[in-house]
């Protein structure tokens, strides 16, 4: 094959790929509508239920303008029944999980303490977060806290929306580098990234060129298994290779050389760990143990059968049971209730069979029932399918002086098709 019609075939063979590129791009430009759905509904319940147990979230401000500053608070527990089929919180790092980067998490702290590397977390303890955000894409985003555990991948806590408004165009992120200069992170060295992966995209269509000009993968495949190498092998091979290795070390060594003289001072990606001590275990005077559970599944309702033992000096009185982001309250528990958190989140369907506060010294049996339509809208009712059926979740108590009581409780459940 002389070289004329190499070249010959070698601009049809980019001719094809730029016409697969094309359609590519067209893809990626076409307005396509979002999806307004939940992601952290596929996970699975044993996940959602007995790993981390969020609570006190809030988001805000609800409304924000493009550069505008917002934040997520909150604490979370680590479930002492922590499933044996997810790894342990050993190495883990928090994150914030939204549809693309709508906004830019500027910071977080944990405990009080910088959070920007991973780091191990304690099981049955607690912690307090919180992660400040700035608006950078308009639009109504479902925004969760959420924590990424080495080994379990991430586990969402609950959402709520929070809109942005202005114009993308306008956000700007400044940065202070150690040579004192100020750059945009948004647009910083645009150009720069563009035109590399101009040339490195550019050389791998003539790459690909070569070899679809010339026989192509699939002849060249048959050849190969029925003859072996030897008949493929060709000088003009050889030497297109050797002139692609040879650009491509120079092209490599030479852009690293240019940036450690334009950019003399850089910090590396840090693999450290962040450690940071839970939270003090609080005083709970309230000591309770599951005696039986069962999910009653045509009256999506889950019933719990507690014994509670008061050892403090005031009568306590249940109202509130949390799992999975989701908040069953009674009327007891409503004045508890913030106004601020997602309302397709509360169920107001928690009951006691004995709703007479707890005195001091009392041990009693008290069956709990949390009912609503959120077990089968969460999708929290495949716990029955687990290979471990358990579930988990958080059950506040408050005294008559208004202090909340925390207590993680957990258990096997047992599915009926009728009320026991």
């Amino acid at each position: 094959m002389n070289i004329k019609n190499l070249y010959k075939r070698s601009v049809l063979g980019l001719y094809g790929v730029a016409y697969a590129a094309a359609t590519l791009a067209m893809t990626l430009v076409v307005d396509i509508a979002p999806v307004s759905a939940h992601g952290e509904r596929s996970q699975e319940p044993f996940l959602r239920m007995r790993t981390v147990q969020w609570y006190d979230m809030k988001w805000g401000p609800e409304v924000t303008k493009v550069n505008d500053f917002a934040s997520i608070t909150g604490k979370f527990h680590l479930a002492e029944d922590w499933p044996r089929a997810a790894s342990k919180p050993e190495r883990a790092f928090f994150n914030v999980g939204s549809p693309s980067p709508v906004y830019v998490r500027l910071s977080t702290t944990i405990n009080g303490a910088p959070w920007f590397i991973a780091g191990p977390l304690q099981i049955g303890r607690d912690y307090e977060f919180k992660a400040n955000l700035k608006a950078r894409i308009p639009g109504r985003h479902h925004m969760h806290s959420m924590l990424s555990v080495h080994g379990a991948g991430p586990i969402a806590g609950p959402g709520a929306w929070m809109n942005i408004t202005g114009s993308w165009d306008d956000f700007t992120n400044p940065l202070k580098l150690l040579t004192g200069e100020t750059i945009d992170s948004e647009s910083f060295n645009f150009d720069n990234s563009m035109t590399w992966h101009l040339i490195w995209m550019t050389m791998a269509c003539v790459w690909i060129g070569i070899f679809v000009a010339r026989p192509m993968f699939l002849p060249r495949a048959r050849v190969l298994a029925a003859y072996g190498d030897d008949l493929l092998l060709d000088p003009v091979d050889k030497k297109l290779a050797w002139v692609m290795a040879i650009l491509t070390c120079a092209l490599v060594w030479g852009s690293y050389r240019y940036t450690e003289n334009k950019h003399p001072y850089t910090v590396p990606i840090q693999a450290g760990e962040s450690k940071v001590d839970p939270l003090p275990v609080a005083p709970n005077p309230v000591a309770i143990v599951v005696t039986y559970a069962n999910y009653d599944v045509p009256g999506r309702a889950l019933r719990v059968t507690l014994e509670v033992t008061n050892n403090g000096d005031s009568a306590v009185k249940f109202g509130e049971f949390t799992t999975a982001g989701i908040r069953f309250i009674n009327a007891f528990g409503r004045q508890y209730l913030d106004s601020g958190y997602p309302r397709e989140l509360i169920a107001v369907g928690l009951t006691f069979d004995d709703e007479t506060p707890v005195q001091p010294g009392e041990t009693k049996t008290i069956k709990m029932e949390a009912k609503d339509a959120l077990w089968e809208i969460q999708r929290l009712m495949a716990l029955l399918g687990d290979p471990e059926s358990r579930f988990g979740g958080l059950l506040m108590s408050w005294d008559e002086d208004g202090n909340r009581h925390i207590n993680s409780i957990a258990g096997p459940v047992i599915p009926v098709f009728t009320k026991l």
